[in-house]
């Protein structure tokens, strides 16, 4: 196994296109290094991103936040800059699993692992986030929604680099939130997790956001769901209907870590809790 360490983008780029297809990227490490030690994955070259500096960060680019793909999650959690404008980002990278893992995951690993459990990916969806993938002779934009394709399946091209995330920066008092459930309250992949965002107008939602992980083939955005909140007071009635909309949308499995059943419940729990801790006025009938 050919092992390189480049230092730059330019560099990263020229071998993915010089290897057509036989590199694999390693940023944390957390997923690939697993599958090789398993025998799972046998790549002929492996390309150790540590050292590129200018895939780190979060800054902004005039309306934009943008964050580097290589910010790890522990870098996202601790972010004051990021607290204040994308909570929902920042909550979900504190729930990646262990400390240790939080300090070698990266955000770039996490959105093209392509897991419909990824964490951050949800979050992502109601920011409105758009990727920036570059190869060595062209880029382009891929919103977040159209990145992944099925499990462990995305549209990134075998020459391609995911160099950065890019999200219009949200306006200030708006509401986000974040909500995971797994086997246990700790180290745990989800069975079930909400990422939710609105703006209030006077006693009215408005900009409705809802996406679930873990709940089909790739993160979900609960549109019907989102269409019963829009505009509307969020009444006790209006809440239990968005919930309805939102269980008939996803389509879970069964498998080790949870039912369909449950899953499906657990969304429209979930979506009513997100809009109560996002201190919406409470509903009344």
């Amino acid at each position: 196994m050919e092992f390189l360490r480049p230092t730059t983008v330019p560099e990263v780029l020229e071998a993915l296109a010089v290897r057509a297809g036989r590199a694999r990227l390693l940023a944390g490490g957390t997923d690939l290094v697993v599958r090789i030690k398993e025998g799972l994955e046998t790549p002929g070259t492996v390309l150790a991103l540590a050292r590129c500096e200018e895939l780190r960060g979060v800054r902004e680019d005039g309306a934009d936040l943008v964050i580097g793909s290589l910010t790890t999650h522990e870098e996202l959690a601790r972010s004051l800059f990021l607290r204040r404008c994308a909570p929902c980002l920042c909550d979900a990278a504190a729930e990646v699993g262990s400390v240790q893992i939080r300090h070698r995951g990266t955000i770039g690993g996490n959105i093209v692992n392509a897991s419909p459990s990824a964490d951050l990916v949800p979050p992502l969806h109601v920011l409105g986030a758009t990727l920036l993938l570059r190869s060595r002779d062209a880029e382009r934009q891929v919103p977040v929604e159209q990145f992944a394709v099925g499990p462990k399946a995305t549209s990134i091209r075998p020459d391609e680099l995911l160099v950065e995330i890019r999200f219009p920066r949200p306006a200030p008092g708006g509401l986000q939130s974040f909500a995971k459930l797994g086997q246990r309250r700790a180290l745990a992949c989800a069975k079930v997790s909400l990422a939710f965002r609105a703006r209030r107008e006077a006693d009215r939602l408005r900009d409705v956001r809802i996406a679930f992980g873990a709940v089909a083939p790739t993160v979900l955005r609960a549109r019907a769901a989102e269409g019963v909140l829009e505009g509307a007071v969020p009444t006790d009635e209006v809440v239990a209907r968005a919930a309805a909309e939102a269980e008939r949308e996803v389509c879970p499995i069964d498998d080790v870590r949870s039912t369909a059943w449950y899953r499906r419940a657990a969304c429209g729990e979930l979506l009513r809790r997100a809009i109560v801790q996002s201190e919406v006025p409470a509903p009344t009938a």
